[in-house]
């Protein structure tokens, strides 16, 4: 420490106890701490510089203490509403949806250190936000017409200049900067290059780490989402964030913690740093925050770790378990929190060892196949080709799948030549007409380059008795090449001639059912690999184009048709073959060219084709009704993909009306066809014996859409005890007397 540092030191201590440091007000080890009176034994200059160094170098040695807690980072309270539903004591999943509760919030900032000019920055900002606009009424006032503001003012959440001006306020006050543009890198690894870092793991750690998805600002702001696996004794297998924060910025980060029970302490990892660690089991989240003499990092943990053991039949089961205290400290001891995150010189330009299209790393090899645009979205078709013995699709497993380690986006598919060892890999874009500019200019005009830049190769695929992903690493290297959109079709044809009325899902309600609502549609444009509506907008959702159990579709000429949910279609069509296009609600809207009489012909021909696979609801005298009010269940509504490409299973919760126990099996009655997690329901004996239902799926052509379960055996109705559901929900069966 030298005399500047004590000088800067002394702007962020109090003036009472500079008063009490000129005046000699320190009590001595027998005396009271309380005031005694108005007296004050005067000390001499001299000792009073003395008493100053020694005060600041208690406070830097004991800053770590004062700062590393709850209530040192602390901005406030907040309140929010959240869904909130049964769960299973086993599995740990939600079973049934029971309501909304309000709860409070308490809010953490990143900012660190309390009293330094990045924190009070940071209060200050937070403290004008919450009052500047509590109810959201000037935001939507100007919603869809914000005002643009440069790049480094993203991340603020500007929605008028009288916000930037406060934020331009609080940052020349405290000599602050803002977080900077983002600066984009294909991956994380290259971004890890132009840092000069390999890791942020602490040099000689046993862990592993892989970084999932990175961001970069220009002033140093860095945010990783990882997975870690420490093998150790009781290790951990988690996943989290990573933010470092400089002390030059203003930050707006904060950490929210839910109403729950923290546990907090304060660890020194093995490498030194000094670090803060909150830990809730009810909330099944944690946090390690570390204050840097020139940056934070803080960690958020999704501290719930699922473990499988095997049941006496073989099968795994979950079993759910919050990180320990052990575990956490573990997993401080493993990351770097002294890292700088700056750009090196000559990050720009430096190698990455890639090849081009076409060439093989290690047996792999990635080439083009074809290249489309209408002007609007394009579809890219890459062809991978592995050795001899690589399965690449798996025509028996529907979410398995070849991809990309990081840098491009798509799906995978056979590419029809009966090898498991190629694929194809599509890569598609798409902007709605109304995000264009007006000058009616098109984004991707034929002859545009698509760069393509592709690291690592994987295997993918998806174990639904564990809901989890395993991925295989199939090699490492990095495909570098450009693409010419050189086939198109850039046509706009537009369908009406003048407005017409139409029916949008505008909501849902809570047993799952949509909204409609009626709208007025003044132009839709066709074309080859999308659609566009321009419609009433009175309400920010109208879905025109998919309801629970019912799609739009493109009719052609000879009777075929393309089903599509989105304003954009899997793959091209051709526009001179499309006979009509049919809304969700049945609306039929015909071709330029296309006479009504031919229409109705071929409307009549699909019609035809679609009753042919209608199912009655049937009815089942024989059955016996379980329910006597409706109940909410679990359904697997389908998958998502976040960034990365981790795929997660999306559960919804359906209010079914009838569930009925026949010989056969089981119907189950609601507003949309029903999915479970595993698709499969048991039927319970009174003398214990059990019988297997599995699923038969679900249709949307009942006149109530119902979903059946098929018996492994006949089911003596008689004799049943209780039926367990596929979420987990048990059924008495009430026999009459």
């Amino acid at each position: 420490m030298n005399g500047k540092d004590i000088f800067l030191g002394l702007k962020y201590v109090g003036d009472d106890l500079i008063e009490k440091a000129e005046y000699g007000q320190f009590p001595a080890k027998e005396e009271s701490t309380k005031t005694t009176g108005n007296k004050r034994k005067l000390i001499r200059r001299p000792f009073l510089v003395a008493a100053i160094i020694a005060m600041m170098l208690l406070l830097v040695g004991c800053a770590i203490v004062y700062v590393l807690n709850l209530d040192g980072l602390k901005l406030g309270d907040q309140t929010a509403t959240q869904d909130v539903y049964e769960y299973d004591p086993n599995s740990g999943e939600a079973i049934a949806y029971v309501g909304q509760e309000t709860y409070t919030q308490q809010v953490l900032t990143l900012a660190g250190l309390n009293g330094t000019p990045a924190s009070q920055a940071a209060r200050e900002w937070y403290a004008f936000c919450e009052s500047y606009d509590p109810d959201r009424e000037i935001q939507r006032s100007v919603w869809g017409n914000y005002p643009e503001f440069p790049a480094e003012y993203n991340g603020y959440g500007l929605y008028t200049q009288e916000m930037k001006d406060m934020l331009d306020q609080i940052l020349e006050k405290y000599n602050l900067k803002l977080r900077g543009a983002k600066i984009e890198f294909p991956t994380s690894k290259q971004l890890f290059r132009a840092l000069g870092i390999e890791s942020i793991l602490q040099s000689g750690s046993t862990a592993q780490m892989k970084i999932n998805y990175s961001k970069y600002y220009e002033n140093g702001n860095l945010d990783l989402y990882f997975e870690i696996t420490l093998p150790e004794e009781n290790g951990v297998n988690a996943n989290g964030y990573l933010f470092y924060r400089p002390k030059d910025c203003l930050i707006p980060d904060t950490a929210v913690l839910t109403e729950a029970q923290w546990e907090e302490w304060n660890y020194t990892t093995v490498s030194g740093a000094e670090v803060l660690i909150l830990r809730s089991e009810e909330a099944s989240s944690a946090w390690i925050f570390s204050d840097m003499q020139n940056h934070t990092a803080s960690v958020r943990l999704d501290a719930v770790q699922k473990v499988y053991e095997e049941t006496k039949d073989g099968t795994p089961a979950a079993q759910f378990a919050v990180l320990t205290k052990a575990q956490l400290e573990q997993i401080a001891d493993s990351i770097d929190f002294t890292l700088e995150p700056k750009l090196i010189d000559g990050w720009e330009n430096l190698p990455d060892d890639s090849v081009p299209a076409g060439q093989e790393i290690n047996g792999y090899c990635i080439e083009p196949v074809s290249a489309f645009t209408d002007g609007y979205a394009y579809q890219i078709v890459l062809r991978i080709t592995a050795p001899e013995g690589v399965v690449l699709t798996d025509p028996e497993d529907h979410t398995a799948r070849t991809e990309a380690g990081a840098g491009v986006y798509g799906y995978c598919t056979e590419d029809g030549d009966g090898k498991l060892n190629t694929c194809h890999f599509i890569i598609s874009e798409a902007l709605r007409m109304s995000e264009c500019p007006d000058d009616g200019t098109c984004p991707y005009p034929e002859g545009s380059v698509i760069p393509v830049y592709w690291e690592d190769l994987y295997f993918r695929r998806y174990d639904l008795a564990k809901s989890e992903a395993i991925t295989t690493l199939l090699t490492e290297g990095t495909w570098k090449f450009n693409i010419s959109l050189n086939t198109s079709d850039t046509r706009e044809i537009e369908l009406l001639t003048q407005p017409i009325t139409a029916k949008a899902c505008v909501g849902w309600k809570m047993d799952g059912t949509d909204v409609l609502e009626e709208r007025e549609i003044t132009s839709i444009k066709l074309r080859s690999l999308g659609i566009d509506l321009v419609f009433e907008e009175t309400h920010a959702a109208a879905d025109f184009l998919c309801f629970t159990g019912q799609f739009s579709y493109i009719v052609m000429n000879d009777g075929t048709w393309v089903e599509f949910a989105s304003y954009a279609f899997d793959k091209p069509i051709d526009l001179d073959q499309v006979a009509y296009v049919q809304l969700a609600d049945k609306t039929i809207i015909p071709m330029p060219g296309v006479d009504a009489e031919t229409v109705e012909l071929i409307a009549e021909m699909v019609q035809a084709e679609w009753d042919a696979v209608y199912v009655p609801a049937p009815v089942f005298a024989d059955g016996i009704e379980l329910l006597t009010e409706p109940i909410t269940m679990k359904s697997l509504g389908g998958y998502v993909t976040d960034p990365s490409g981790y795929m997660e299973p999306l559960y919804e919760y359906l209010t079914m009306t009838s569930i009925i126990l026949h010989p056969d099996g089981l119907a189950i009655l609601g507003p949309a066809a029903f999915d479970s997690p595993d698709n499969q329901a048991t039927v319970v004996m009174r003398d214990g014996s059990e019988i297997l239902l599995t699923g038969m799926g679900g249709s949307p052509y009942c006149d109530e859409p119902m979903s059946q379960l098929k018996a492994e055996s006949m089911i003596d109705l008689s004799q049943v005890d209780h039926v367990l559901l596929p979420d987990g929900t048990k059924l008495m069966v009430v026999h009459a007397s």
